[in-house]
């Protein structure tokens, strides 16, 4: 914990790419990273590398930032009847996604294209070893793409 608190910079630098897509505040974010050393710290004494805590941390770090991005914004109601009622016009609501989604995949690669297609297919959120798997990659290149089709899709927009 000591070891974040004096690296608060190194976070925030590593965060910074992924901080406007991220629902998460500044203790959380502190919180992840706190995580993340420890498993760091894990990974480098399981490993016998121990000088290596920082570059395993910037991986464990990035990656859990990557998913804090990928993730939907929740709201919390303390009742039920606060609840927004379901749209009568969910098939032209349809079209229109549809229309903004094949607009925004416009402006990535169409290696880029490929892999945001797949991950939009999919019934469940697929992890970064799945898509790794599936288009026989390594988990830092598919991390590499997401953060990539992130960013070009965010400044298309």
């Amino acid at each position: 914990m000591l070891w974040v608190s004096e690296n608060r910079k190194l976070i925030r630098q590593i965060a910074s790419p992924y901080r406007r897509y991220m629902v998460a505040e500044n203790a959380d974010l502190v919180q992840e990273a706190t995580i993340a050393a420890y498993k760091a710290m894990l990974v480098a004494r399981k490993k016998a590398k121990h000088k290596q805590f920082v570059p395993f941390f910037r991986v464990i770090f990035k990656t859990n930032c990557i998913k804090l991005a990928s993730g939907i914004q929740t709201e919390f109601y303390l009742e039920i009847h606060n609840l927004p009622a379901p749209d009568l016009r969910e098939e032209e609501q349809h079209y229109e996604d549809l229309e903004l989604v094949e607009e925004a995949l416009k402006s990535v690669s169409k290696r880029q294209r490929e892999i945001c297609i797949w991950l939009l297919e999919q019934p469940e959120p697929a992890s970064t070893p799945e898509l790794a798997e599936e288009f026989n990659i390594s988990r830092r290149h598919a991390c590499r793409l997401i953060s990539n089709s992130i960013k070009r899709i965010a400044g298309a927009v």
